[in-house]
């Protein structure tokens, strides 16, 4: 087997980070004997003098505008659950341990990426934005993975390290995974690196520490091996992100609506699904809620296809009041298209499709200003088109393929030569005639015979001949 470990010592501080519109110094604080103290402090508050374990009122008294947020062990875990499902994209046997540690089983992924450094560069490369710092380290077993990623997070944050057991015996037991008191009696005993520590007879330290840790350096040391988790994708995709300070504008909540969706898109790749729509809600000030729904014309899944028209249609939406959380649910998924993976082309070019053109054009104009052209079940030319929502319209079989797109909003009569019309020169008949002879039933019968027609320049015209009169008509041009 082989373990990865990504470790995310900030991870509470990460959260605060991406529900900020603009820099500043801040803080995760928690309360500890009846006193604020400081948990996480950003580069900014750092820079001014603050430091983890500081009372936040001198921290406060350092930094004049220094903002604090509440330590939220909830929000905490629910951000390292949905790394996990950005992670399913590399192995389904993952598992969540404690606040801060993802565990990952790569052996059986390593044929697939190349071996275990293009996995570890993939991992480094696709991580989410606004997670770091972290530490990623490989191991054979998960517990060793754990203990060395805990024990190197801070000197080689962002790097890929790769340890066997050997490299074991030089750690600190500080760094075990065991109780404060365990390590304690560990200390007074003179254990102070776990190589003295596995040299001991496991009954020995059974009798003295409980069989529980002795199971542990098992686990630890490779002498038994866990069940593999098994990962599972939750049916629907909901995230939040709580703010710092009040967002009254809409174009600050952008940034975190980028976030967001972010993590929305790396939900989506691990299902292999894209979504028809999506929900945007928002908290305001008086606790009342603000729903934005997206419906989109086809299916998409990368934040580079929706940004664009959440972008569009934050022009549109309005926002009486300030927000507090922000909040992402898609509920409804199709599966994902061949045309629209990217598995041969990573980074596709600019073009956008017709569906993605609809999109923009309805966030610009509005969705009542687009239209498209929808057919009737109609043989009349003049009756068998209607003005239809994009992508709603029920596909029918045209009763013939030779038709032109553009029609005339009434016919225009000809005047005829020799039998054949005539629209500036004597045309050419080059197909036909078909005839449509319909309408008896609404009162507005038609008996035509249709046909292809070109003109002394190329352009081909569509003519009928009215059967009862035996006048000639032009009824719509070709492209060509």
């Amino acid at each position: 087997m082989l373990w990865a470990c990504l470790h995310f010592p900030a991870l509470a501080l990460n959260l605060v980070e991406q529900g900020a519109a603009a820099p500043a110094p801040r803080v995760v604080e928690v309360s500890h004997r009846q006193r604020r103290l400081v948990l996480h402090a950003n580069a900014a508050a750092r820079e001014q003098g603050v430091v983890p374990g500081m009372t936040i009122p001198t921290a406060q008294g350092l930094v004049r505008d220094l903002q604090c947020r509440l330590y939220d062990p909830a929000a905490e875990q629910q951000a390292l659950t949905e790394l996990g499902h950005w992670a399913y994209e590399f192995t389904p046997h993952i598992r969540c341990h404690g606040q801060h540690s993802l565990l990952l089983e790569v052996g059986r992924s390593l044929k697939l990426f190349g071996g275990a450094r293009p996995l570890a560069r993939r991992l480094q490369q696709q991580l989410p934005a606004g997670f770091e710092p972290y530490g990623l380290t490989f191991a054979p077993t998960d517990m060793a993975a754990l203990l060395l990623a805990r024990a190197h997070a801070e000197t080689h944050a962002g790097q890929a390290l790769f340890f066997s057991l050997q490299s074991l015996p030089a750690c600190s037991v500080q760094w075990l995974e065991v109780e404060d008191s365990q390590k304690d009696l560990l200390c007074s005993m003179g254990l102070h690196t776990l190589e003295p520590l596995l040299a001991l007879p496991r009954g020995a330290l059974a009798r003295r520490l409980g069989q529980g840790f002795c199971d542990y350096l098992a686990q630890l040391n490779g002498e038994c091996e866990p069940p593999l988790p098994q990962w599972t994708l939750p049916p629907y995709f909901q995230a939040e992100l709580d703010f710092v300070q009040e967002l009254d504008n809409r174009q600050s909540l952008l940034f975190p609506m980028r976030h967001l969706l972010s993590r929305l898109e790396h939900y989506l790749r691990a299902r292999q699904v894209a979504v028809p729509a999506l929900e945007f809600s928002l908290w305001l000030r008086d606790r009342q809620r603000q729903q934005w729904p997206l419906m989109l014309s086809t299916p998409l899944y990368r934040v580079a296809d929706i940004l664009p028209l959440v972008q569009l249609h934050l022009e549109q939406w309005s926002l009486p009041a300030p927000v507090l959380t922000l909040q992402l649910s898609a509920r409804r998924f199709l599966p994902l298209s061949a045309g629209q993976q990217d598995l041969f082309q990573p980074h596709p070019g600019d073009d956008i499709s017709r569906y993605q053109l609809v999109d923009r054009l309805k966030a610009r104009l509005g969705g009542q200003q687009v239209h498209s052209l929808g057919m009737v079940a109609d043989h009349r030319p003049e009756y068998g088109w209607c003005s239809a929502t994009p992508g709603a319209g029920q596909a029918l079989q045209h009763p013939s393929e030779q038709r032109p797109f553009w029609l005339l909003r009434q016919p225009r009569k000809l005047r005829a030569s020799k039998g054949l019309p005539v629209y500036g020169a004597p045309l050419q008949l080059l197909k036909g005639p078909e005839r449509i002879e319909t309408g008896w039933w609404d009162q507005q019968p038609v008996n035509r015979d249709y046909y292809i027609a070109r003109r002394d320049n190329g352009q081909h015209l569509w003519v009928y001949r009215d059967r009862p009169s035996q006048d000639w008509f032009l009824h719509g041009l070709f492209a060509r």
